[in-house]
C-alpha cells in the first residue's frame, strides 16, 4: 500500500538521474504529504508530464475511479481491466524522497526512505482520460508488491521501488511487459530505512 508520499526532491540529483528529460516541471514542487488526486510531474519515456494521482481508465464514465486506483497490485496487472492494456506502453516513474506507512497493528506512522537518503523512484502506470467537457486529464497509479522483510514488520505491502539504473528499462516502450516484469519485486532490506514519526503534516 502507498497512500501518502513526499515529493521534496533535490533538483540536481533528479537531473543527474534523468539527464535526457526536461525536469523543469519539478522546480518548485515541494510537497511533504502528497495525497491522492493531487497533481505532480511524472516521468514517461521521453518527457515529463503533470498528472493526477489516482488512475482513471480511459473507458470510465466519471472520475470516481481515481480514489480507488491510487495503487495497482503488481501480481494482478495482467488480469485487471484497468491495467492490462497499459503495461506494455503506458509505464511511468514517480519520483519521491520517501513514503509514509501506518503500522497495521499500532496505527502509528512511519517514514520510509532510501538508506542513503537519495531519490526513490516508484514504478507506475499512466493513462489519459477525457472529462465530461472533453478536457484531457492525465492520471497515474503506483504499482505495489509484497513487503520485504524489514517493511513487513509494519505492513504487508509496499510500492515497487526501482533499483538505481533500472529506470530506463522500465520506461523504454520498446520493452514489452514481459521484458520488465522482473523489476516488480520488493527492494532489498538494506536499501531502505524506516523511521517512526509523530505525525504526517
Amino acid at each position: 500500500m502507498c497512500g501518502r508520499f513526499s515529493v521534496y526532491i533535490d533538483d540536481v540529483e533528479l537531473k543527474n538521474r534523468f539527464p535526457n528529460h526536461d525536469v523543469a516541471p519539478f522546480q518548485g514542487v515541494k510537497v511533504t504529504n502528497f495525497a491522492p488526486t493531487m497533481e505532480m510531474p511524472v516521468i514517461i519515456e521521453n518527457q515529463v508530464v503533470n498528472m493526477r494521482w489516482g488512475l482513471i481508465p480511459a473507458w470510465s464514465q466519471n472520475k470516481s475511479f481515481a480514489n480507488k486506483l491510487i495503487n495497482a497490485r503488481g501480481e494482478t496487472l495482467l488480469t485487471k481491466p484497468s491495467f492490462k492494456n497499459l503495461v506494455d506502453t503506458q509505464r511511468c516513474v514517480v519520483p519521491s524522497n520517501g513514503f509514509y506507512e501506518w503500522d497495521t497493528a499500532s496505527k502509528l506512522p512511519y517514514f520510509v526512505q532510501t538508506a542513503d537518503g537519495s531519490l526513490m523512484n516508484f514504478c507506475g502506470l499512466h493513462t489519459l482520460w477525457m472529462d465530461e467537457n472533453r478536457r484531457p486529464v492525465n492520471t497515474f497509479t503506483i504499482i505495489t508488491t509484497k513487503s520485504n522483510q524489514i517493511m513487513s514488520e509494519i505492513h504487508h505491502r509496499m510500492p515497487v521501488i526501482l533499483e538505481l539504473g533500472s529506470e530506463y528499462k522500465w520506461l523504454n516502450r520498446a520493452n514489452n511487459f514481459a521484458a520488465v516484469q522482473n523489476l516488480i519485486k520488493p527492494i532489498d532490506d538494506s536499501s531502505i530505512s524506516i523511521t517512526p514519526i509523530d505525525k504526517v503534516s
